[in-house]
């Protein structure tokens, strides 16, 4: 039972891995125009998703224990793997190896990571709210 919660908890991380990959192998993706760069909101959208995913690989004890270090943690599997992309993209055709690009990554893991964070938070003190309120009953 626990290897299939293990599996499901890390599967969405792998799918959004694989998806961002699949997409990055496009020559090219559809675009809109806009003065902030919708090729920068994709990539903070892409990688915030792939931060959460990544976050549900830590166990929510060690969000607990250790919430700084898991946030460095995920939010340093993402950007390497942002970089891993980039390399990648330089490779394909149509498609360009950005610094800004991987600096869009790395924000979207990070703000991907500090929302698990923050639900870890916002979860652990429900659960102290709800037993507190059941042991006085």
């Amino acid at each position: 039972m626990r290897l299939s919660r293990t599996l499901l908890l890390r599967l969405p991380a792998l799918l959004i891995a694989g998806i961002i990959w699949f997409l990055s192998s496009q020559h090219t993706l559809p675009q809109l125009k806009s003065i902030l760069g919708w090729d920068k909101l994709q990539h903070l959208l892409a990688y915030g998703a792939l931060g959460l995913a990544v976050g549900l690989w830590a166990s929510p004890v060690f969000w607990e224990r250790r919430p700084a270090l898991t946030l460095l943690w995920v939010t340093l599997a993402g950007s390497v793997y942002g970089v891993i992309d980039e390399f990648h993209q330089y490779f394909v055709p149509g498609r360009d190896c950005n610094v800004w690009d991987w600096i869009a990554d790395t924000l979207g893991v990070f703000l991907g990571a500090l929302a698990i964070k923050i639900y870890m938070r916002v979860f652990k003190s429900m659960k102290i709210v709800k037993t507190n309120g059941e042991n006085n009953n």
